[in-house]
């Protein structure tokens, strides 16, 4: 169960063919302000979509009194710039309004664009969190899905008996984050986890050891010992790192430094080979 808000809760949703997949997520982190993207074409006002939109609407308004829902219908929830675009307007406008809110985003309720949006806003705006949810249980029974995902012959072919030609997305770099400190991360935690000492003196030995130590001394610098310079250095350029990039941190003044669950997610994803 996801933990209850303590500070202002923002979600970014869309709406198409799903109600639980939107409502739920927002009772379990008891948001106080929801956006839901869905999409009204000009002169509609019935449909499919406005009836899914409805009932999120009316469950989120009893679920969660007094919460605040802004909706956003101008642009098509299949395209990506456009949602893209929209969510980064979003996450800053949340944040100008309140610097310390927590930024959730939906990835899983709505078209896979929406979903690319949703997770490549997250990583570039920090602060941003996308998230997933996975069903527990389907509308659709087994027989059902023959029904409707097989053809007339009985062959499997799913919801979309057709489709447009190829769509590529825009292209945005987003930057791997810098091999050395991932790499050096990972063995501190390693340290932390083997219950091994994690003194500046004992890490910078095993980076040593491990050829992740990158240190280059001034030899006509004299005033320090190369110990403490060494110390200084493991301090400014990878435990200051790691804490600019939310990577470590301390549970309680006085504790060891450990990792964040981003950390963990960066040393479980990133270069794995050995």
């Amino acid at each position: 169960m996801p933990y209850m808000a303590l500070k202002k809760c923002v979600m970014i949703a869309c709406v198409t063919f799903e109600t639980v997949m939107v409502v739920q997520p927002a009772v379990d982190y008891a948001v106080n302000e929801i956006h839901l993207y869905h999409y009204v074409r000009e002169g509609e006002t019935t449909g499919v979509y406005k009836a899914f939109y409805d009932e999120v609407q009316m469950q989120l308004k009893e679920k969660l009194p007094g919460i605040r829902i802004v909706e956003h219908a101008a642009d098509p929830v299949y395209s990506f710039q456009p949602m893209l675009r929209g969510i980064l307007a979003t996450v800053a406008a949340a944040q100008k309004d309140n610097k310390d809110a927590e930024i959730l985003i939906n990835a899983s309720s709505g078209p896979s664009e929406f979903t690319a949006a949703a997770v490549v806003a997250s990583m570039m705006v920090r602060g941003a969190i996308a998230f997933t949810v996975g069903t527990e249980t389907y509308t659709i029974s087994n027989d059902n899905v023959r029904k409707l995902c097989y053809d007339a012959e009985g062959r499997p072919v799913g919801l979309s008996t057709a489709v447009y030609a190829p769509h590529a997305l825009p292209s945005f770099e987003v930057a791997m984050p810098q091999e050395n400190l991932v790499r050096s991360l990972r063995m501190f935690a390693e340290m932390r986890a083997n219950k091994r000492p994690v003194t500046a003196v004992s890490v910078i030995a095993e980076l040593k050891k491990a050829g992740l130590w990158d240190y280059q001394p001034n030899e006509a610098e004299k005033k320090t010992d190369k110990k403490q310079k060494e110390v200084m250095y493991y301090q400014r350029h990878y435990i200051d790192a790691w804490v600019r990039n939310g990577w470590v941190g301390k549970p309680a003044r006085g504790a060891k430094y450990d990792l964040t669950d981003d950390g963990k997610n960066v040393t479980e994803t990133f270069y794995q080979d050995h």
